[in-house]
Formats: C-alpha cells, sequence, structure tokens
C-alpha cells in the first residue's frame, strides 16, 4: 500500500512524497496519523530551507493504532496515540546514569520519515495511547512538553517574577505553568500587538494568567518594563527569535535565569554586556526538549482545559491546504496562533 508525507524540497514548497507501506518489525508500531500541528521549526524549513536537501516536515503527531509488530503486546488497534519524534537510547553512559536528556545517540524517525503525512513506522518507545481529547487536540501535547522543559530549567519559584518572551503556544503555555508554580507576577513579551495577530495573542496571554503584556515592537518599551519591575526578573524564559536572548539578560535581575528555546536559520547570533552577566551573576541555559518528557502531564492540562486546546488551536486545515496553512501561520491579519492539519 502506498501512503503520502511532505517535505520540503526548495524555500517555500512542499512536495508530497509517495512511498510504498512496509511491514513493522518485531517492536514497531505502525500509525496512521489523523492530525498533525505546524510548529515555528516547520515554518523555517519552509521558509528558509537551511540544509539544503529535502527535508521532513512535521512532529506534532495524533493518530491511532494501525497494526504492530510480533513482539509488541501492550497496545491495541484502534488505540489513540501521540508519537514522539525523539526518544533516548536508554545505553549510553548518560543514559545509563539516568541522564537521558543528555543522551548521545538520540533516536528519531525524522532521518526518513514525516509526521506530516498519512503513517509512520515507530519503535514501541515512541508511541504514547492517551484518551479524552480529540486528535487535533493531542497534537498540542508535544509543545506543551516544550514548555514543561523551559519551566524546569528556568525552576520557576514561589513567589517568583517572570518574563516571558514570545506569546505563541509554547510561551503562552509557559504563563499557565509558571503560574502553577506559583510566580508572582508574570510579564509577557509580544512583537506587533498592534495587529490582528498581536491582539488575539495579548487576549490569550492575559487569559492564561499574565499581569502585563508590552509590546516590543513600540520605542522605550524595556524601560516601561524597568520603570515597574525595578528589580527586574528572577526567571526570563525566551520563546522568541535567538537575537531577543539579549534583551532577556538585560531584564533579568541579579542572579537571574535566562532559559531559551528557538532556533533561527538566518540570524542567530547574539551579543550582550559579558560584565554585566558577570558581575549579577546571571544565568543563561539553553532547553531544547529532546527528548520529550511529560506528556501526561500535558494531556491532562488539555483536559482539564488549564491550558484551553480552543484558544491556542486556532486554525484546522485539510491536508491539500498545507502550503496556505503556512502562508496562515505568518499572517499578521489572523487570529492565529496553532495551525493543524487533518489528514484523511
Amino acid at each position: 500500500m502506498k501512503f503520502s508525507s511532505a517535505w520540503v524540497d526548495g524555500k517555500r514548497h512542499v512536495k508530497i512524497e509517495t512511498k510504498e507501506l512496509r511491514a513493522p518489525g518485531p517492536l514497531e508500531v505502525v500509525v496512521r496519523i489523523k492530525a498533525c500541528g505546524i510548529c515555528g521549526t516547520d515554518l523555517h524549513f519552509y521558509n528558509d530551507y537551511p540544509n539544503g536537501a529535502i527535508t521532513p516536515l512535521g512532529h506534532e503527531v495524533a493518530g491511532f493504532v494501525e497494526s504492530f509488530g510480533s513482539e509488541v503486546t501492550d497496545l491495541e488497534r484502534g488505540s489513540s496515540v501521540v508519537v514522539q519524534n525523539n526518544i533516548a537510547c536508554n545505553r549510553c553512559d548518560a543514559c545509563l546514569n539516568q541522564k537521558p536528556e543528555a543522551c548521545s545517540d538520540i533516536k528519531t524517525y525524522m532521518d526518513d520519515q514525516a509526521g506530516m503525512g498519512q503513517y509512520l513506522i515507530v519503535p514501541r518507545a515512541m508511541v504514547i495511547p492517551y484518551e479524552g481529547l480529540s486528535f487535533a487536540e493531542a497534537t498540542l501535547a508535544e509543545p506543551i512538553t516544550v514548555a514543561l522543559d523551559l519551566c524546569r530549567e528556568a525552576d520557576v519559584q514561589l513567589l517568583d517574577d517572570v518574563l516571558v518572551m514570545g506569546p505563541g503556544v509554547i510561551g503562552l503555555s509557559s504563563i499557565r505553568l509558571c503560574r502553577l508554580r506559583g510566580a508572582s507576577r508574570i510579564v509577557v513579551v509580544g512583537h506587533h500587538l498592534d495587529t490582528v495577530r498581536g491582539k488575539y495573542r495579548e487576549k490569550a496571554a492575559y487569559e492564561l494568567g499574565a499581569d502585563l503584556v508590552v509590546d516590543s515592537a513600540l520605542p522605550n518599551w524595556k524601560n516601561e518594563i524597568k520603570e515597574k519591575f525595578p528589580k527586574l526578573f528572577a526567571r526570563v524564559i525566551v520563546t522568541s527569535p535567538p537575537k531577543t536572548i539579549a534583551d532577556g539578560i538585560e531584564l533579568a535581575g541579579f542572579h537571574g535565569q535566562i532559559v531559551f528555546n528557538g532556533i533561527d536559520f538566518a540570524d542567530d547570533l547574539v551579543s550582550f554586556n559579558a560584565n554585566d552577566f558577570h558581575f549579577a551573576k546571571k544565568r543563561l541555559i539553553a532547553s531544547h526538549a529532546i527528548p520529550n518528557w511529560g506528556f501526561p502531564q500535558a494531556f491532562e492540562l488539555l483536559k482539564q482545559k488549564l491550558i484551553p486546546p480552543s484558544l491556542v488551536m486556532t486554525h484546522t486545515l485539510p491536508f491539500k491546504e498545507l502550503e496556505r496553512a503556512f502562508t496562515l501561520f505568518g499572517d499578521r491579519d489572523q487570529e492565529v496562533i496553532k495551525p493543524v492539519i487533518l489528514i484523511d
């Protein structure tokens, strides 16, 4: 049987590849994909084509178990599942020393498969069953696990003042997580909040628990924050482009901790005042949620509507409108946060 999946083979061009679906190995699972979210990494691949080689799209995947190999005994056909795009090897020194986040031999399906397609064949360890969410809603679990990792690395403490930079789905999720961790005041920074897109994200930020939302497109926006928060912030979470890390460092207080997650293939250079950083004993940490952790928590956050799916999943489109979805994602005249592709 043949199936289709989506790949980038040039700047702003999607190629639909057709492949033959093979039988699963003894410890493999065939997942029929029903929904896949578009994330910022996909958008970078689409806009920039950074590797100059055909690149798979999609890793926020939900679907159901189609079949599995002879040694898989704990799954049922038809069960709803999400698929992790990376898992730890469980064999390297880091894994054996109980540090899977530092695994030196991460396993991924994205070498030769795309999550934005009809099927995936993956190791059983990548498959996580769930209940109580639609396929589209379940795709949100993956970016929420990224937010969970950011907040864990930031180590938000009771009554901390927190700055969250970037009101995308990860930044917005981080607002709620910081509030649940007991943050005192949460300030969110977005860019061009005067647009339709920006105004909706500002509204979502307040709904999820922000105390103040500031537009970084305005002159003197940092001075506004400094006047209201003279001690600055114990924790800064940066989900905006890498070039904004310097702003996050500047707005971190004494012994403040700055955690960031994000890439930019076109502009990833950052400069900052090293003396200020040194004497204020600030700390900068990269969060890269590979392998992901926290899916059970993410499911509960969605089911309990602590992070309401209807708030952040703003658009669902069919697979045939994938390129339109990419255009929509960056449209300032749309109330868009997270587009999800539904796959027949």
